[in-house]
């Protein structure tokens, strides 16, 4: 089962702590916390984890910081994940604040470091043509839209019959009609939340099905609302997906990336896209029983196995 897998994606840091009093804005004021905890995340690391855990090979292209070799460079490693990354050795790896007060609010800071430079790196640094080839499968999600039509650009024109799936990270605020289209128009399958496929259609004026038609090669948009509102949008069927049987839920925050990871898994055995999606339903339940992201870690047979119970329904 094991096959050859580009992810292109952020890898960064969650640090999660508390503060015993609510933010104050009084200059100078000192809030005491608890100890904090460190997560491993990032959609790249987060979907490269997964494709590990199914037995395939990954390979993850990002930027990380000075930072990045301490301790996460070897936890990813020990997974047989291959890391093909660029460094900014002057500054730290995209690192993510998640505050919790004592009012039960939650801050989030996101601090990009050294993934604000992503989109001035080159493939070709790291791949000859023929390396880039001999991957089943591609996925691109960088949460820049440069970058990601960059990179997509450059691998279509390198292996034009390799499947390319597209996710946003994010970012669908930065884009605009033309870049839609670029990155579009070289992609086969394009997953998202159901709320950027919305916007999707404002920003191109067209409905799902005429931006399908529009681009010959998009062969799918898989929009997602929650596990159990998975729909698969082509030409000729639009089919919802059933949410994979959990045994326990601890939480539902962090089973999406794990859902991308079979997807792009999926389509590297060429199954079909409906099979595909099963695995990444099943993938994804056992994801929500872990809280956080890169701790599941059932083995192929078992996704496989769960993947049988997850239901698919053609809708008119």
């Amino acid at each position: 089962m094991s096959t050859k897998i580009l992810v292109i994606g952020k890898i960064s840091f969650n640090l999660d702590f508390s503060i015993l009093d609510e933010i104050s804005n009084e200059s100078g004021s000192v809030s005491k916390a608890s100890d904090v905890k460190r997560y491993f995340t990032g959609l790249g690391a987060n979907i490269a984890y997964g494709v590990s855990v199914m037995g395939s090979s990954p390979v993850l292209i990002s930027i990380v910081g000075k930072d990045f070799d301490v301790e996460y460079r070897d936890y990813l490693e020990k997974r047989a994940i291959e890391l093909m990354l660029y460094y900014q050795n002057d500054k730290e790896t995209a690192t993510n604040y998640m505050i919790h007060t004592s009012d039960e609010r939650i801050l989030k800071i996101q601090q990009e470091n050294a993934y604000r430079f992503i989109a001035e790196q080159n493939l070709e640094d790291k791949f000859s043509d023929e390396e880039l080839k001999a991957f089943e499968a591609v996925l691109i999600g960088t949460g820049k839209v440069e970058a990601d039509a960059k990179f997509i650009s450059m691998i279509h024109s390198i292996c034009g019959n390799t499947p390319l799936v597209y996710t946003l990270d994010g970012n669908i605020k930065e884009f605009v009609n033309w870049k839609l289209n670029q990155i579009l128009e070289n992609t086969i399958v394009l997953i998202c939340r159901s709320d950027e496929l919305l916007q999707i259609e404002q920003i191109l004026k067209q409905t799902t099905k005429e931006i399908l038609n529009r681009f010959p090669r998009l062969k799918y948009i898989i929009s997602v609302y929650d596990r159990d509102k998975i729909v698969i949008n082509s030409l000729d069927m639009t089919v919802k997906v059933s949410a994979g049987p959990a045994e326990e839920i601890l939480s539902e925050e962090y089973w999406y990336d794990a859902f991308r990871a079979g997807i792009v898994f999926g389509i590297s055995l060429k199954k079909p896209i409906i099979e595909a999606a099963k695995i990444g339903s099943a993938l994804a339940s056992y994801a929500v029983e872990k809280r956080e992201n890169q701790q599941y870690s059932p083995s192929p047979e078992q996704v496989l196995l769960r993947s049988y119970e997850v239901s698919s329904t053609f809708k008119s």
